[in-house]
């Protein structure tokens, strides 16, 4: 079957809002797994594989605010933390035109991406490399991103964002753009086990029906009581 962009991005939004996510952190969380099915990266999928793991678990803390050279993100989930953390270093190339750091133990890079392409609409452009290995570059025109970041094999790695572009060569496959349009004119087909079980999480936010709410049928009846 296929769904609208907002019909994934709601059903995701709800979902998160059942695992205890709180206001705002669920727009930010739906917006990552809507993101990436939007590209055909199984943001549905992927999100029902880590569910388990933040269920009731969410923690988007950073331990200090103040910009440094390395943070430790401690496994936890980027849909938890990755917001916060981009948001902070958004905050700091604005203020200083380019800044680098290393990350440790990030779960799932991937879920880093939508978020640093949010920051184009500010002209942060980035970049994340690891030992001259270039895992993702984040431009106005494309958006290159290694295999081993699609499939979370990158714990560890140097993030850096620019008031300018990055110009590097050996950058990856590019993200077709083609997709993301057909996907959004003609309906979004993430995989039909994992909906279904996200859907779940989201019947946790309806409210249950009540005697009284049955009695009076949907509406609540009269809006003059």
């Amino acid at each position: 079957m296929s769904y609208s962009y907002y019909e994934v991005y709601t059903n995701a939004q709800r979902a998160f809002s059942g695992l205890g996510f709180p206001y705002g952190a669920d727009e930010d969380a739906a917006y990552i797994i809507s993101w990436l099915e939007a590209f055909n990266l199984e943001g549905i999928h992927l999100f029902s594989n880590v569910q388990k793991q933040i269920d009731g678990n969410f923690n988007g803390t950073l331990e200090n605010s103040k910009l440094t050279n390395k943070i430790n993100l401690e496994k936890r989930s980027s849909l938890m933390i990755g917001p916060g953390l981009i948001d902070l270093l958004n905050f700091h190339t604005l203020k200083k035109n380019e800044i680098s750091i290393e990350i440790l133990n990030c779960s799932d890079p991937l879920f880093l991406i939508p978020l640093l392409y949010r920051g184009i609409k500010k002209n942060i452009f980035s970049k994340i490399i690891n030992q001259n290995k270039v895992y993702a570059v984040v431009g106005i025109n494309e958006i290159c991103i290694n295999d081993d970041l699609k499939s979370n094999y990158c714990p560890n790695f140097h993030l850096s964002l620019s008031r300018k572009e990055f110009q590097i060569s050996d950058k990856g496959e590019s993200l077709n753009y083609n997709i993301l349009n057909k996907n959004l004119s003609n309906g979004l087909s993430p995989n039909q086990s994992s909906w279904d079980e996200i859907s779940d999480l989201a019947f946790r936010t309806y409210v249950p029906e009540s005697e009284v709410s049955r009695e009076k049928g949907a509406g609540g009846g009269d809006a003059n009581d």
